[in-house]
């Protein structure tokens, strides 16, 4: 390798690395202080991660999702690193990645400063910030979907033998998370990109069986890990649940489609964020203003470059050469398949089941792409690869009657994909000017540090808020306070694993106590409550706050806001 040749993209890479790496760490100084309180699934992880390192934790129902996280936090739980903050640095690693990977799979096609802008781009993302450190597996599942991309591309562009790569890396995404199964279509459909894909297939099968069966064992290695250990596949069961291979129809009243549109300006740019929370919003047509969460100044910006590039783009999509090529008779047939399927796509868009959908949008694009691919846009095939991606991307997640802002950082990859290409276009635009090229590197650049700048006052100028927007008085101590009260009862009563405990947050008192702890946040409210405690002959109930609770069970320890409670007093 020449350095000389390579040394904008050392340049580039390294200063990758230094600011997100730098994110991470101010990220991990607040959220290894704070926990994971807030965020309940991550002690559904915390508590498997305990399983597949040798404890018995119980809570048999959630060891069946996804598991590799859990099984890389276990391997430093093995070495006595056993802390909620484990899984933070654990899964914030992948955010370092995500933003390499975005640089590499970007500069497959533009230069060494776009590229670098995107991938700053991506590691900026208000909705990405919010994520970056909280034991969650969204952003681990989007650095594994961006890399099998990336290899996948490489595979077509550069060496077959890089199948071997992005297969394998596509099935760790899907035991990462198991939403990354939909970038195994974003991978196959390539094989329908090329002028030839039977031809393509036939010359290259030894390549692709080995990395098909790469990616095989990968899956049964997990199966089989999954068997021996005798635990369910409830992450499978998930998205069956949604794509509606369970569950046909999903009623449209009750699920709002256009809540990621409504709310994409927020993901983009907002001051209502960071360190610790993204507040939704939405604009309201009628009020012609926006509801909750507002977006930035930045967030117009890249939506107005985003515009701009789709004008510029469709212009020389449809310029009055291409015109022609799409005039054949072979040409009109594929645009009528790509319209007829799209209208239906549209028309039982949320009546038929995700699966169908999303077999109706593939066909469309696909029609659509074998229209077009001879036209003179170049690298139309990465372009549609991108969309496709968004396409499979967002129908799953509209499907799914729970709407979470998070569920969209799987299309952020794409967003940034489609913003830095505008900015080529409009680069392209400008070519005659004067100072252009120092303009292509000036602008991108600038963008980014006005980012980064306003990032930094946005943050410093929001004090720390939880996901439902509330200043909680204990928001920076909750955590600590729940450890508190479960390492005094370890030491006041040293046979509390053979003693039945109850708790209001029965997963984070599983992690903490190492054993099965029954939750009964939703009941310890109710009148008859005590009386249930000692019809199952209950010793210990954890609350998180002062609770009603009667005789025969007497508060014997309280750190800040949870107590502890004990049947007759007993061990004192």
């Amino acid at each position: 390798m020449n350095f000389k040749d390579h040394k904008r993209d050392i340049l580039a890479i390294s200063s990758i690395l230094v600011i997100v790496t730098a994110i991470t760490l101010l990220l991990l100084n607040i959220d290894l202080k704070v926990g994971v309180y807030y965020v309940r699934d991550v002690f559904f992880y915390l508590n498997n991660a305990l399983f597949y390192s040798g404890y018995d934790t119980g809570l048999e129902n959630t060891r069946g999702l996804s598991p590799l996280i859990p099984m890389i936090t276990s391997i430093f739980f093995r070495m006595g690193f056993i802390s909620d903050g484990t899984i933070i640095i654990v899964s914030s690693v992948f955010y370092i990645f995500s933003a390499l990977g975005m640089y590499f799979l970007l500069r497959l096609r533009f230069d060494e400063v776009l590229s670098f802008t995107g991938s700053m781009l991506l590691s900026t993302f208000p909705l990405i910030i919010v994520w970056v450190t909280k034991g969650m597996l969204d952003i681990p599942g989007m650095c594994l979907s961006i890399w099998s991309v990336y290899f996948m591309m490489l595979a077509f562009r550069k060496n077959t033998k890089y199948f071997y790569i992005a297969f394998p890396l596509v099935a760790f995404g899907f035991f990462t998370r198991f939403t990354v199964g939909l970038m195994i279509p974003v991978l196959l459909i390539q094989f329908f990109l090329v002028e030839k894909p039977i031809t393509y297939i036939k010359e290259n099968i030894k390549d692709i069986v080995i990395g098909i069966g790469l990616g095989g064992l990968v899956f049964a290695l997990f199966i089989g890990i999954y068997q021996y250990m005798n635990i369910g596949l409830f992450f499978l069961d998930q998205g069956q649940d949604i794509s509606g291979a369970t569950h046909a129809v999903i009623d449209t009243a009750q699920n709002n489609i256009f809540y990621y549109i409504k709310n994409f300006p927020i993901y983009l740019g907002t001051p209502n964020f960071i360190p610790y929370s993204l507040k939704p919003g939405s604009f309201s047509i009628e009020k012609m203003q926006w509801l909750g969460g507002n977006p930035s100044f930045i967030s117009y910006i890249l939506i107005a470059i985003l515009l701009i590039g789709l004008v510029l783009y469709l212009k020389k999509l449809f310029s009055q050469k291409n015109r022609e090529i799409l005039k054949t008779k072979e040409n009109k047939i594929k645009l009528v398949i790509f319209a007829i399927t799209l209208v239906i796509f549209i028309a039982t868009f949320i009546k038929i089941s995700a699966l169908l959908s999303i077999i109706l949008v593939s066909i469309s694009l696909l029609a659509l792409y074998r229209a077009l691919y001879k036209t003179d846009v170049d690298y139309i095939s990465f372009d549609f690869i991108m969309i496709f991606w968004f396409a499979i991307n967002f129908t799953f997640f509209t499907f799914h009657h729970i709407k979470v802002d998070r569920y969209f950082i799987p299309m952020l990859p794409v967003v940034v994909y489609y913003i830095i290409l505008s900015l080529s276009l409009i680069f392209d635009k400008l070519k005659s000017m004067k100072y252009i090229e120092k303009i292509r590197i000036i602008a991108p650049i600038g963008l980014i540090c006005l980012i980064l700048i306003c990032s930094g006052v946005y943050a410093l100028g929001n004090s720390p808020h939880t996901f439902d927007n509330q200043m909680h008085p204990n928001f920076e101590t909750a955590a600590s306070e729940e450890k508190a009260v479960g390492e005094w009862l370890m030491n006041h009563d040293p046979q509390y694993m053979n003693k039945t405990i109850w708790a209001d947050r029965g997963g984070d008192m599983s992690f903490i106590l190492k054993k099965e702890i029954q939750s009964c946040e939703k009941t310890s409210n109710e009148t008859n409550f005590t009386d249930g405690m000692i019809k199952n002959k209950v010793d210990y109930f954890i609350a998180k706050d002062n609770k009603t609770i009667n005789q025969p069970y007497t508060k014997i320890y309280q750190n800040g806001e949870v107590c502890l409670y004990s049947y007759k007093n007993k061990g004192q």
